[in-house]
């Protein structure tokens, strides 16, 4: 699969949940920045960074995960903005002109208690990870404190190419209350990503019943649980600290979650030739 840098990583305190800036730098330093609006102009510029959210639990989930964007015409020229419901996707350059990143709005749908698909009422901007016809988009949480941070999870939506929309495989927002029911999502979510496709939700069927083997479940739970111990160890081994050795845990992480969702797309692309 086709693993991007991350741009957007949300923090989490104990009271407070806020996202996580693009970061201060020096206008020299400041990358070129296109913008896709909603009305199918563009605009470009140098990136300054974006406003977000703040606020407690469980207000914050509630909110889009991005206000405004913060651009400069030219580097020397003042900070202009853009509110987040006028832009559809912002791409970033590096010096040679090679997209960095990319982070595209996703209006969302949800599946509810009762296992249907309804619309989230809020938008999310999140970076694309994987560009196939059902393509993934994502980020990580970490838990902060003043100096410390704790990688918190990963969350990551699937958007058929041909949708204007994307499916939470989990809703973020609830994560703590439906562990029972989170392969009973994700699947359903799935089966709605490529609800097209006859021979794919065949394949649904019968990954759903591989979730419901123990021997599957607990070698997945393994497989998390290593990984973990990996960044510990290499953490360790390379004298990281407790940050950095969080954010190698975070990147394992996200990685494995890529290849858990991307197996199932594979499937997608191999047989339905839409």
């Amino acid at each position: 699969m086709k693993f991007k840098l991350l741009l957007l990583l949300i923090c989490i305190t104990s009271t407070k949940l806020f996202s996580q800036p693009y970061g201060k730098q020096g206008t020299k330093d400041l990358p070129k920045v296109e913008f896709l609006l909603t009305d199918g102009s563009k605009a470009d510029g140098f990136f300054v960074g974006f406003t977000y959210p703040n606020g407690t639990y469980p207000a914050f989930f509630d909110k889009d995960n991005i206000y405004n964007f913060i651009y400069k015409k030219t580097k020397s020229s003042e900070d202009e903005k853009f509110g987040a419901d006028e832009v559809k996707s912002v791409k970033i350059y590096d010096e040679y002109g090679d997209v960095t990143n990319e982070i595209n709005r996703l209006d969302m749908k949800y599946v509810d208690k009762d296992g249907k698909v309804s619309d989230k009422k809020k938008r999310s901007f999140q970076p694309l990870l994987y560009d196939g016809k059902i393509q993934i988009y994502g980020s990580n949480i970490k838990m902060c404190s003043t100096a410390i941070c704790n990688y918190g999870y990963s969350q990551l939506y699937i958007r058929n190419a041909k949708d204007d929309f994307a499916v939470m495989p989990v809703d973020y927002d609830k994560l703590g209350l439906f562990a029972g029911s989170l392969y009973d999502k994700m699947v359903e979510a799935f089966r709605y990503a490529g609800r097209d496709c006859p021979e794919f939700q065949k394949y649904m069927n019968t990954f759903e019943a591989k979730l419901q083997d123990k021997d599957f479940k607990k070698a997945l739970n393994t497989k998390f649980k290593d990984i973990r111990k990996q960044a510990f160890d290499e953490g360790k081994k390379n004298k990281l600290g407790h940050n950095a050795t969080q954010d190698l845990l975070g990147d394992y992480m996200l990685q494995a979650y890529l290849e858990f969702y991307g197996g199932i797309i594979k499937e997608y692309e191999k047989n339905c030739p839409y």
